[in-house]
């Protein structure tokens, strides 16, 4: 059963079988595929059918990530065949993918590779444990309906935060007290924020005339809004800020939506008190976090052109 490095010739063969394959897992757009078939991506071909087929894709490391935390690749896509062996086929694929030296996302990564996936499915989830993987959080979705009527019961913000929108000139401080705000798995970097700002709201919190968190709100329908980020920094945080950014949050919605959605890690339990305050409660999904972190033993820029890598 031959795994080869995706390529554009695969594209189609790779669109119908993520349509239609009994095992299925995507995490990107219809539109994300021809980027990903350059990443670390491969297929499993057997007599000119395709079985199978990975995508990961390896993401440019922000500058504000730690330089401990490993640089970050996500499983975007699985699909395999009926009759396939998901542990034994999804092992087999994800070590083909991650082995290839000639992957342009792979050559920049010097030190540790954290590849994470969202098991939401009971079978990629038990693949993925049997290919290494261990549950390093969960998340915990909630939701906020009927908001109109949610008004009148909103806490008092505090009357000294300021709030403005985000512009392009904030995204390098956002990245930084983005990284402060959060652990290394979910930090977003300057690049990150942009592309949130192209897509949604983003208000920015000052106290003191300093940079205290922002939020981010983003349409999932026309009847729903995600917040999708809300971050204070760690000198603000207990001073009513979050509060503040969270009431605007939910007047902004109630203008054009009926819920407000969000999502938070389990171990939370402060933004989720902030959240069960405002009302929200929990939809009584919650996705567990699944991450295989890989160490390199030589760096890529000191290995012999058409050498692999040792993970």
């Amino acid at each position: 059963m031959p795994i080869v490095k995706a390529a554009a010739l695969h594209l189609d063969a790779v669109q119908r079988l993520l349509q239609h394959a009994t095992y299925r897992y995507v995490d990107m757009g219809r539109e994300d595929l021809p980027g990903l078939l350059t990443q670390a991506a491969v297929v499993g071909e057997e007599q000119g059918t395709v079985w199978g087929f990975l995508g990961v894709q390896v993401e440019s490391r922000p500058p504000t990530l730690p330089a401990p935390a490993p640089t970050r690749a996500h499983v975007r896509a699985v699909a395999l065949q009926r009759g396939r062996l998901p542990a034994a086929d999804l092992a087999a694929l994800l070590d083909a993918a991650l082995a290839r030296r000639d992957v342009a996302a792979l050559q920049a990564v010097d030190g540790s590779l954290q590849v994470i996936c969202y098991g939401a499915d009971r079978w990629i989830g038990q693949a993925l444990v049997a290919a290494g993987f261990v549950q390093v959080e969960a998340v915990q979705f909630f939701e906020l309906d009927r908001l109109p009527a949610r008004l009148a019961e909103l806490p008092v913000a505090r009357p000294d935060v300021e709030l403005t929108p985000a512009q392009p000139a904030h995204l390098p401080e956002l990245a930084l007290l983005d990284a402060a705000a959060f652990p290394p798995l979910w930090h977003f970097g300057a690049r990150d924020l942009f592309e949130m700002l192209m897509r949604c709201r983003m208000q920015i919190a000052w106290l003191g005339g300093r940079m205290a968190g922002y939020t981010a709100l983003c349409a999932n329908s026309a009847h729903e809004l995600q917040l999708a980020r809300l971050a204070v920094a760690p000198g603000f945080q207990g001073m009513g800020v979050g509060r503040t950014l969270l009431a605007d949050a939910v007047r902004y919605a109630a203008g054009e939506y009926t819920t407000l959605v969000l999502n938070t890690q389990t171990t939370n339990t402060r933004s989720q008190k902030l959240y069960r305050g405002f009302g929200f409660r929990p939809t009584g999904t919650a996705v567990p976090v699944l991450a295989r972190t890989l160490i390199q033993r030589v760096a890529l820029s000191q290995l012999p052109p058409g050498a692999q890598p040792k993970w």
